[in-house]
């Protein structure tokens, strides 16, 4: 007999309620950062890509870049696009050329002393430092919403699962605004967030970790050495689950067929302790909404809410 799933079809739909004005926590960067014109590759054309864009503003000319383009080609963070992003692109593809870990752009900008843009959270927190303040917490209030001349607080779900502990990018922060899980995330998170917390992850036990990382920098082969390399005493005591990068739509429908390549290298090559969700099938079966091509609308959310428990709870 198949279990109840935690959220009702009217708990769905409150949720759902919601959902036109929800409002990611900052931009996340579904784009390999580097990769301009998409290809997946980051090479001597996307440098070209970098380098026309700079004649054209320097030029007094609009950038013929679009807005996601722009953030992948900033490489340095300073919020231009010019000679400088060029020259790291060209030294990021020597040296990935060559590189035993994956060659992941994310590694290279840190290795040469280059920190990814931060959130406005961060700015805020570090603001508050310099003031002599407190840092804030991980716990964000959530935003009230108009409706008409009065307010509505999107309704919060408790999961009820204090034994599931989620990893992951924006798309977790996301669903972390309707229901109340217990998570470690952070908007534009790669692969280096996981590396960068794997002390603390790796003390978790008997719970069930669902990962849920890999939409901003797809490389299957770095996140399988990840995954595989985990230490014996965390993958025997928890249950690990790694999910599927779920599908986009809109102006980044595009991006699906490398996602499609990269849960299919996932499914095939995890460790046998290692449970792959396939919820990127689920979604396309079930249908799914985003608000930007990139993030879930609330009732979306809780179709993979509800995905995952079915996974693990179903006889």
């Amino acid at each position: 007999m198949k279990m109840k799933t935690l959220m009702s079809f009217a708990a769905a739909a409150a949720v759902a309620m919601s959902s036109a004005a929800f409002t990611a926590y900052g931009e996340a960067s579904l784009f390999m950062i580097g990769d301009i014109d998409g290809d997946g590759v980051v090479d001597a054309a996307d440098a070209s890509a970098v380098l026309a864009a700079y004649a054209c503003t320097s030029a007094g000319q609009d950038s013929p870049l679009y807005s996601y383009q722009t953030s992948a080609a900033d490489l340095n963070g300073d919020n231009n696009v010019d000679a400088v992003d060029a020259s790291l692109i060209l030294s990021y593809y020597a040296w990935a050329s060559s590189a035993d870990d994956g060659g992941i752009m994310t590694d290279f900008l840190e290795k040469n002393g280059f920190k990814q843009r931060e959130t406005e959270e961060e700015k805020a927190e570090r603001t508050n430092e310099q003031n002599g303040g407190e840092t804030s917490g991980s716990t964000e209030e959530i935003p009230p919403l108009e409706f008409g001349n009065f307010e509505y607080t999107i309704p919060r779900i408790d999961s009820e699962y204090a034994e599931w502990f989620w990893v992951g990018d924006s798309r977790t922060v996301g669903m972390a605004r309707g229901i109340d899980i217990d998570y470690i995330g952070k908007v534009g998170a790669t692969i280096s967030f996981f590396r960068s917390n794997a002390e603390s992850i790796y003390q978790i036990r008997d719970k069930t970790v669902i990962i849920n990382l890999g939409v901003n920098d797809l490389d299957s082969r770095a996140y399988l050495n990840l995954y595989n390399s985990m230490p014996d005493e965390f993958l025997d005591n928890n249950k690990v689950i790694v999910m599927a990068v779920n599908p986009c739509d809109g102006n980044y429908q595009y991006l699906n067929s490398r996602i499609e390549q990269f849960n299919s290298d996932l499914s095939a090559g995890l460790d046998s302790r290692i449970t792959f969700l396939d919820s990127y099938t689920f979604l396309m079966w079930n249908g799914f909404s985003t608000f930007d091509g990139l993030h879930y609308t609330d009732g979306t959310y809780v179709d993979i809410y509800n995905f995952v428990f079915d996974s693990l709870h179903a006889e």
